[in-house]
């Protein structure tokens, strides 16, 4: 009898190490827990985009909430990168040889996650899921260890381009961008798809980070009498410009990336009639205060409390369910390899928070490829496909 309990109990203990071992073979992964590390701007002039990671982490709390992924539960290295490349570049060699992360989701300015791909390449096993840098080089050409879940450059300008020569009669394009690697991603295709309509734009000038005036700018692009002004600026700078324009009455509707989010320029510009023209491409699915959205707002502020709920709380999301589905079809004997097989075949995912279908392949990491328009009007949030008045 003693003999049976002790080797059954033997052969216990060598299942459990058995699988220990087996589970422990794959950095990251534990047979309760999996180990992501992720990287925001949580200081600085960007700090914003600290709200995408929120999202982000909402999922993860609530898929933990609900007992896991396969059994196991997902752990959070978090690190902030400030919006400085040598930041996150630190932060990215911190993970993966301190923190031993089994994959990282992660960047919010373009200019980092660039500054982080050598790094990346060099740990091609390595899984990253971007949280919300846009600029097309990131997914282009195709790094097999790198996905993008967020509209790049390439769409959101084309979008733009399209929207302001929605309005009837537009033709006269004015340009203001910042010079920096992220400007240039939207500047290039914006350039290149205007030529293709026969178009050259009446006024293209810029505003670097950190500028306090915009004078010089607002008063050249009003002497070039456009329709139309496609800005390509972040969060502060663009505040400036808009601001600026009213006061010199620029009238010309402006059109803006994702990088910013309406509500968040609504409450920096603090003057209605300066934002009544802006509209900014949307990367969600429907307003937030829509019937429709409400279960992804309830997630956030439950796990978020007193937390800004805006468009940029919720870009983060849709990676971070696009990893969960992928965990789960990876199955209980966990790998990287078998994690990046999962996303390669993630075809039209939509759980009903992305403004469309999420799809990558073993070629094409760059995962959404549509968007509309969002402007605020008479106080409420409107998504709109064209210029307001125009054909939808």
């Amino acid at each position: 009898m003693k003999r049976s309990k002790v080797g059954a109990a033997l052969a216990l203990v060598a299942s459990v190490l058995c699988w220990s071992n087996a589970s422990q073979a794959e950095v990251g992964v534990t047979p309760t827990s999996i180990r992501i590390g992720m990287v925001a701007p949580l200081t600085s002039s960007f700090a914003f985009g600290s709200l995408a990671l929120l999202g982000a982490e909402a999922v993860y709390k609530d898929v933990n909430d609900s007992g896991g992924v396969n059994g196991r539960k997902i752990e959070l290295s978090v690190v902030d990168d400030a919006c400085d490349p040598n930041q996150a570049i630190a932060d990215t060699k911190r993970l993966i040889s301190q923190d031993q992360v089994f994959m990282i989701h992660g960047g919010w300015c373009s200019g980092n996650v660039m500054a982080m791909k050598p790094e990346l390449a060099a740990n091609p096993t390595l899984p990253f899921m971007d949280l919300g840098a846009a600029s097309a080089s990131i997914s282009t050409p195709t790094q097999p260890n790198i996905f993008q879940p967020v509209a790049t450059t390439m769409t959101v300008s084309q979008a733009m381009v399209d929207f302001a020569l929605s309005k009837t009669g537009a033709k006269r394009v004015a340009i203001i961008s910042t010079s920096d690697d992220w400007g240039r991603s939207h500047l290039n295709p914006i350039l290149a798809d205007l030529k293709a309509k026969g178009l050259t734009p009446v006024e293209n000038v810029t505003m670097d980070r950190g500028d306090t005036d915009a004078t010089s700018q607002v008063l050249r692009i009003k002497a070039a009498k456009p329709d139309f002004v496609l800005a390509v600026l972040y969060a502060p700078e663009l505040t400036i410009y808009v601001r600026s324009g009213f006061r010199y009455g620029l009238n010309a509707p402006i059109v803006t990336t994702e990088g910013v989010s309406i509500e968040d320029m609504v409450k920096r510009v603090g003057n209605p009639a300066a934002t009544k023209q802006l509209f900014v491409f949307y990367p969600l699915s429907q307003p937030l205060n829509a019937p429709g959205f409400r279960k992804w707002v309830d997630m956030y502020r439950k796990y978020n409390p007193g937390q800004p709920v805006e468009t940029i709380s919720f870009m983060g999301m849709t990676g971070a369910l696009a990893i969960v589905e992928a965990l789960k079809h990876a199955g209980p004997d966990l790998t990287r390899e078998k994690f990046i097989a999962q996303l390669n075949n993630l075809k039209g995912f939509d759980p009903g928070v992305q403004s469309g279908p999420l799809t990558f392949s073993a070629t094409q990491h760059a995962g959404i490829n549509s968007g509309k328009m969002i402007y605020w009007a008479n106080g409420d949030p409107k998504i709109v496909a064209s210029y307001p008045g125009q054909s939808q």
